[in-house]
């Protein structure tokens, strides 16, 4: 296991595709950056009683959803990129599986928790002592819930990622459910009517976050129940995932 965890080290890291998408998730960074900048440029020429009217600046809203894709990307090439020649190196598939998702689960861990420092920390100096709505956090101390959670939601979608490669065997198809799955449904779940709004937008990824914090939310789950849909969404995809790499032939 340790020598087919570190081939799969090794050749994440030499990917070309690996450090574009690790681009992806600087520049979608960055630009949350500019859109927070642009919403406090205009709360601050607000009246007060437009300013008690305005949105939480919150970059687990604008700029998490977007790294969980480019981050959970590198998940799904782990497993769509190659195949046949990964199983001659490694012929055990039930331990190039596990190593592929030890290496997932690393990227996803050392990736979700830099990029949600270099957003909070962002948010945390444009937004300085500004009082709430727009400013969720008051002292620095009270993100810390909310950027592990994010941390953790990002290490949960690149195994989930690894698990939609795993059973789509499609790089396309992959990425496109995962898109789907983090970009599209919660604007989505907007459009529905009112008693399903609620529960199916409580369930999505990017939704989990301030659930798992126990943050200011408008969502059903308890932190409780926010983890053990997180563990659910786990299980499930590498369950099927193992699954399908185990019977099928490539």
């Amino acid at each position: 296991m340790k020598d087919a965890i570190a081939a799969e080290w090794l050749k994440v890291r030499s990917l070309r595709s690996t450090w574009a998408l690790l681009a992806g998730g600087v520049l979608v960074t960055g630009l949350g950056a500019l859109i927070l900048f642009l919403l406090v440029s205009s709360y601050d020429a607000a009246s007060p009683a437009d300013q008690a009217n305005y949105e939480t600046a919150d970059p687990t809203v604008v700029t998490m959803p977007f790294v969980m894709f480019f981050v959970g990307a590198i998940g799904a090439m782990l497993i769509t990129g190659e195949r046949t020649p990964a199983l001659l190196a490694v012929p055990r598939r039930h331990v190039l599986i596990g190593a592929k998702a030890a290496v997932a689960g690393f990227i996803g861990l050392v990736c979700g928790a830099v990029f949600a420092l270099l957003a909070f920390a962002d948010a945390r100096l444009l937004l300085g002592d500004r009082p709430k709505p727009i400013n969720p956090w008051p002292h620095w101390t009270d993100a810390v819930p909310t950027v592990l959670s994010a941390t953790l939601i990002v290490l949960v979608t690149c195994l989930v990622a690894l698990g939609l490669g795993t059973v789509m065997r499609s790089t396309a198809a992959a990425l496109t459910t995962l898109g789907a799955l983090v970009l599209v449904c919660p604007v989505f779940a907007h459009f529905l009517p009112t008693v399903w709004q609620l529960r199916f937008a409580s369930i999505l990824l990017p939704n989990l976050t301030p659930q798992l914090a126990g943050s200011d939310h408008p969502y059903l789950l308890s932190p409780g129940g926010a983890i053990g849909v997180t563990v659910a969404y786990v299980v499930l995809a590498l369950g099927l995932g193992a699954i399908s790499f185990g019977r099928r032939d490539f």
